[in-house]
């Protein structure tokens, strides 16, 4: 049985790696693709977001504009890592056909297909929770209606990466996140800044991969070289890759190893930990668990789908 997807994204160059992985899944039926504001604006989301479906040849996924702004208005962006279009400036074509995107609301589109679809739909998450806030605001019995949701963002051990102390996704738009895991009303599997920096690849491994001589493959390798050379400059000695370790987990549940189910909510107040995700790990707050942190999860089979994504 096909397992539904909703992927929503920010599309820059890992979230352009995730959905080339879904769509190669032969048990995973991508039904919609919801766009917002985060690496880069949203219509230029939207624009990356039909290149990588171009390249995948599955121009028939529907794909909606989201939110252009965060709750409150702010918008981080992130050139310095996936270049000023959001993948790796390097796309010497950009004949997509913007006009095939649908008219209808990301958020009233998440709120339809949900609706036409109880207990069937499962979300991935690889952007600012922006969509998903709102749509939790107009619905409240959302999440009550998703089969699961997967979220790449927060940080469990207090390690930013956008800021001092936050995750990028979390700090581009902390009230959202705030919103999402108070009333989405569902368990949320949450994969980490720290546990994507925990399994994260060889630099080697990456070029070997990075070499298959297909069209994606091509594609995969010319949109990861800005992503590679920053992560080369800031020291790194392994290469993470969030969104495609996140996307992993929720089209192969069997990769994920260890799980913890904690309470979490996201500070909104703090001068310098503003986004950050708090886990209540002793429990003090009596509130039962809203996350499912993923902690451990099998990367020789995650390397066996990423190999696979590819041909």
């Amino acid at each position: 049985m096909s397992r539904k997807l909703l992927i929503d994204v920010d599309t820059g160059v890992d979230d352009a790696h995730a959905i080339i992985l879904a769509l190669s899944r032969p048990n995973v039926d991508v039904i919609a693709i919801t766009c917002v504001a985060g690496n880069t604006n949203v219509d230029k989301v939207c624009e990356n977001t039909l290149n990588v479906l171009k390249v995948c040849n599955r121009m028939d996924v529907p794909v909606y504009r989201g939110a252009c702004k965060s709750i409150l208005g702010e918008h981080l962006g992130a050139p310095f890592y996936h270049g000023e279009d959001g993948l790796g400036d390097v796309l010497k074509s950009n004949d997509v056909d913007t006009s095939i995107i649908q008219s209808e609301h990301a958020v009233t589109a998440m709120l339809r297909l949900v609706g036409e679809n109880p207990g069937e739909i499962s979300i991935v998450a690889l952007a600012p929770l922006t969509n998903i806030a709102l749509a939790t605001r107009i619905d409240p019995h959302f999440g009550e209606k998703l089969k699961s949701i997967t979220i790449m963002g927060g940080n469990i051990d207090g390690k930013g990466n956008s800021t001092l102390a936050a995750e990028y996704n979390f700090e581009s738009d902390p009230e959202a996140a705030a919103i999402v895991l108070k009333d989405i009303k569902c368990m949320i599997n949450l994969v980490s800044w720290e546990t994507n920096l925990r399994h994260s690849l060889p630099f080697d491994w990456v070029d070997k991969w990075l070499s298959t001589e297909t069209e994606k493959g091509r594609f995969v390798h010319d949109i990861t070289q800005k992503a590679i050379h920053i992560q080369h400059e800031w020291k790194f000695s392994l290469f993470w890759n969030c969104d495609l370790v996140a996307m992993a987990t929720a089209v192969d549940e069997d990769v994920i190893l260890e799980v913890d189910d904690e309470h979490g909510i996201v500070e909104l107040q703090g001068k310098v930990t503003r986004g950050q995700l708090v886990v209540d790990w002793m429990g003090r707050l009596g509130a039962k668990p809203n996350i499912r942190i993923i902690k451990k999860i099998d990367m020789d089979k995650v390397c066996c789908l990423f190999q696979a994504m590819l041909l």
